[in-house]
């Protein structure tokens, strides 16, 4: 896979915006901060009315962090080969970066008289600007990124009468301790509802921390999963709790190869699912590639993908001498 060269207009559209960010946030800060007071509105409700005061410059110095980090990850997508991944990555780094930093510069702004409020369009125009911050990177990188090439694998050289099957396992730890602390951090929501206030009861606890212990739990089952090719068709099952995730009989898969997978292609890491089809995805590396009758895709990213696919032509050969 070739690494598209970049032209400067497409490397000024990945850091410009960051970097812009980041200068516009100290200069505001270097021209409106001397005159800010030490206490300051910092939190406003519906009405726009100031509800909570306190020192601008927490704030601040947190946004600043944030809009650095978001200039460095962009300096750093500039060499790297996987741009679709670092697109992704780049898109919320500077989605919040923009925002943030839009939020402190318009609480400087409002602060400067006496009884400060923050109308709402103020926060639309902070959503607006971290949108416009984050997509000229985004494009630029998916633009100039080099397409994906599919790998066509030579069946197994086995008689036809043979039983064939292949097996791997594959996960991430990142999933596996993403998982622990959403339980663990539902857990903690529903004993504080509960011991907050005793009239709340059993429910509201529930609900606080029900969808966090879900959500625990659904990323769990994807932390570790086995790949299965055998006479069935293509399995995956999570290892863990043996929840079956994708099951493709043999009968419906047209091809299958393999490709350099990067999680930039399907919007992220995890169990994807988009117009292509159905993605298992945990790195960027190689993905097992089934191709369906009628379109459609299913990929999982995994170190053997090249044997697996072998192992799966040569049942598909020998479904066809069948």
């Amino acid at each position: 896979m070739t690494t598209r060269t970049m032209g400067t207009g497409a490397r000024l559209a990945v850091v410009g915006p960051s970097a812009a960010v980041a200068v516009a946030l100290v200069v505001t800060a270097l021209v409106l901060g001397p005159a800010l007071p030490a206490r300051v509105a910092t939190h406003f409700g519906a009405d726009g009315v100031a509800d909570a005061w306190g020192s601008p410059w927490p704030f601040f110095w947190g946004s600043l962090v944030v809009a650095l980090i978001a200039a460095g990850l962009a300096v750093v997508a500039l060499g790297r080969s996987d741009r679709r991944t670092w697109a992704t990555l780049l898109l919320v780094a500077n989605l919040l970066s923009g925002s943030v930093a839009t939020a402190w510069i318009a609480e400087a702004i409002v602060n400067r008289v006496d009884d400060p409020t923050f109308p709402v369009w103020w926060a639309v125009l902070t959503l607006a600007v971290g949108v416009a911050v984050a997509v000229p990177p985004t494009i630029a990188l998916v633009r100039t990124a080099a397409p994906v090439p599919a790998h066509d694998v030579p069946p197994l050289d086995v008689p036809t009468d043979a039983r064939v099957a292949w097996r791997a396992r594959v996960g991430s730890p990142w999933f596996a301790g993403l998982g622990v602390v959403l339980v663990v951090g539902g857990v903690v929501a529903a004993w504080a509802t509960a011991s907050a206030s005793a009239s709340a009861g059993i429910g509201a606890a529930a609900v606080s921390g029900g969808l966090l212990v879900l959500a625990g739990i659904a990323v769990a089952v994807l932390a570790r999963v086995e790949c299965t090719v055998d006479r069935r068709g293509l399995r995956l099952t999570s290892t863990w709790t043996r929840i079956p995730l994708v099951r493709v009989p043999l009968d419906r898969i047209e091809s299958c190869g393999w490709e350099q997978v990067s999680p930039g292609q399907w919007g992220g890491w995890g169990y994807r699912i988009s117009g292509r089809g159905v993605a298992y995805v945990v790195r960027s590396g190689p993905g097992l590639v089934v191709r369906l009758r009628g379109g459609g895709a299913r990929v999982v990213t995994v170190a053997d993908a090249e044997r697996g696919a072998a192992a799966l032509g040569a049942l598909l050969r020998a479904r066809g001498h069948a």
